[in-house]
């Protein structure tokens, strides 16, 4: 079999932004130029609760077949009611709590809508899927969450049509970090459990980017462990390597993605607190491009000159992470159950520039990063681990001896290549 029809659900798509558009918008493209035909059933953008947009991304994908359906969107009626806007409250990576109202809208999201509160485009993402179910030799359907309310749409066209079906876990379902510790009812927990069983039993294989901690624990909840199968996100080598790197006239040490009260960046602001002591000049600029919370921002612009691009294009945020002396990465609190590594990371590392991954589960992350010499993970007791490589890597910036490294076997680890992966998945499931 040569050329694969495949069904890719994902509610996340350009022009939505962020990170969680970007693995099955780069598996797309790729699986496009290997001569596949990929079909994208999506949400159409004037009824989705995106948090982020990012119109660049659109020609990326530009010659791929996409269908949009309406949906009833729960979290615009949050957002209007919160901001007076239907996107700008939409949370993301964590779930506000402050206000009683935060607190009943908490209660109602997590006892009501189940698993998530975007269950509301199912119906018409499953009427549509039908039809190009109907019209088209579909191969494969691929359900990718979060939401992992859509994995519920690509168990009923399992049921219905017995294709075959993958599973994309970008996120755990269950021990998703930041619903941890958050009131349910114990029959809305079974309930959720009961969901994401029948969909892992019921997929030909599922796919995670994070490592054996979490996969430990799929296998207790299936008749078939040996189906999982792990694929990072990787990175766009071509469009990567076409961007100019630009370093500054200060030491940057840069960060991009969102940051919230649920990473733990509380160690790298020790850290500044001491470097701030040690220097009386510190020519030392911390690079800012995302969402980050206004009040982590003021904290560190009290250690250290702030340069906040806000939320930039994926293009523009590679530009920034080039220009980088040192990245930062903040895991999130309370994954270390699943030891999750982000695709970001990935691109991290191919740049060259020495990176700091501030993780408490670093299982994973170490095996991505052992491909770079200057690299290493920093837990909450490792202050003056950091704090030493710090002050080296600064004091030889400032006599000149400034090296980066880019890993020799980074391309193994490319968008391109990872995609040719999934394609032998594919293909191997539905001979």
């Amino acid at each position: 079999m040569n050329k694969l029809n495949i069904l890719i659900i994902t509610y996340y798509w350009p022009p939505s932004g962020g990170s969680g558009v970007q693995r099955w918008m780069f598996f797309a493209k790729y699986l496009k130029q290997f001569g596949h035909n990929p079909i994208i059933l999506t949400v159409d953008p004037k009824y989705a609760s995106y948090n982020l947009t990012d119109n660049s991304l659109i020609d990326q994908v530009k010659d791929i077949e996409v269908h949009k359906t309406a949906s009833f969107e729960i979290l615009k009626l949050y957002s209007i009611f919160k901001s007076g806007n239907k996107t700008r409250a939409i949370p993301q990576s964590y779930i506000p709590t402050q206000s009683i109202f935060d607190k009943i809208a908490l209660f109602i999201r997590l006892n009501f809508f189940i698993p998530d509160s975007r269950i509301g485009w199912n119906y018409f993402a499953f009427k549509k899927a039908k039809k190009l179910i109907e019209d088209n030799n579909i191969n494969c359907v691929i359900s990718s969450g979060p939401p992992h309310s859509s994995h519920l749409i690509g168990k009923k066209i399992y049921n219905k049509f017995k294709l075959k079906w993958i599973v994309d876990l970008r996120d755990p379902w269950a021990e998703l970090f930041y619903l941890k510790n958050k009131f349910q009812f114990n029959y809305v927990k079974k309930l959720n459990l009961k969901f994401e069983v029948d969909v892992l039993n019921s997929a030909d294989a599922i796919l995670t980017t994070v490592g054996n901690r979490y996969k430990s624990i799929l296998k207790d909840k299936l008749s078939n462990p040996k189906k999982i199968y792990k694929i990072y996100n990787g990175y766009d080598k071509i469009a990567y390597d076409k961007i100019e790197e630009i370093k500054p006239d200060s030491y940057n040490i840069v960060f991009t993605g969102i940051l919230s009260k649920n990473h733990n960046y509380q160690l790298f602001y020790e850290v500044l607190s001491l470097l701030k002591e040690k220097y009386k000049d510190l020519n030392m600029i911390f690079t800012f491009a995302g969402k980050i919370d206004e009040k982590i921002k003021n904290l560190f612009s009290e250690k250290i000159r702030l340069i906040d691009n806000g939320y930039v294009t994926h293009d523009k945020a590679i530009k920034i992470i080039k220009s980088s002396h040192l990245l930062i990465n903040f895991n999130y609190l309370n994954t270390e159950d699943t030891d999750m590594v982000s695709g970001k990371l990935i691109e991290y590392l191919a740049s060259g520039s020495p990176i700091i991954n501030f993780s408490n589960s670093a299982q994973e992350s170490n095996i991505i990063m052992q491909n770079s010499r200057k690299s290493f993970n920093a837990d909450s007791n490792d202050l003056m681990k950091v704090m030493g490589f710090i002050k080296k890597e600064y004091d030889d910036w400032l006599d000149g001896n400034y090296k980066k490294e880019i890993p020799k076997n980074i391309e193994s680890l490319s968008r391109e290549k990872l995609t040719n992966n999934l394609a032998d998945l594919i293909k191997n499931l539905v001979v």
